[in-house]
């Protein structure tokens, strides 16, 4: 049986960046079981294992268009201290998930402090980073009625 819509998969895999760095991995946890179309899997990783079989070991490389997106410098903005929670202690660095004032939220990574502003990129905290993944698949099976019932695996 073929990997597509609906089929039951169990998976191997691990997601590096392009540099190197480590992003996920099953090693630790062991396969991990999904329903191909439920939003259990990476996008860009399920559209690449439609068509495998079980036994299949894929080295796929996923541009960052399609992974998190592209990085936006207009995503990177001042933003005035006074407009965020007075008691909320700012580090170089850290990401953060304030509302604010008007009652928006927003999630930030935080690039310099200043006295009155601090400069906050707005973007994805992966966007502009392409995906190096391994990916075996263990088994391919259609859903139990169960799961069909629920959309989901396992």
């Amino acid at each position: 049986m073929k990997v597509a819509p609906g089929t039951v998969v169990t998976l191997e895999y691990t997601v590096r960046f392009g540099d190197g760095r480590l992003l996920d991995s099953t090693a630790s946890c062991g396969p991990v079981m999904v329903m191909i179309g439920s939003g259990q899997l990476f996008p860009a990783l399920e559209d690449r294992i439609l068509g495998l079989e079980a036994g299949e070991t894929h080295d796929l490389l996923i541009p960052a268009e399609d992974a998190y997106g592209p990085w936006h410098s207009d995503l990177v903005r001042t933003l005035p201290r006074d407009r965020l929670p007075a008691d909320l202690e700012i580090e170089v660095g850290r990401t953060y998930a304030v509302e604010l004032p008007e009652g928006r939220k927003v999630r930030f990574r935080v690039l310099e402090v200043g006295d009155a502003a601090i400069r906050a990129d707005f973007n994805e905290p992966y966007a502009g980073e392409a995906l190096h993944v391994i990916v075996t698949v263990v088994a391919v099976r259609a859903p139990t009625p169960e799961e069909e019932r629920r959309g989901r695996a396992g």
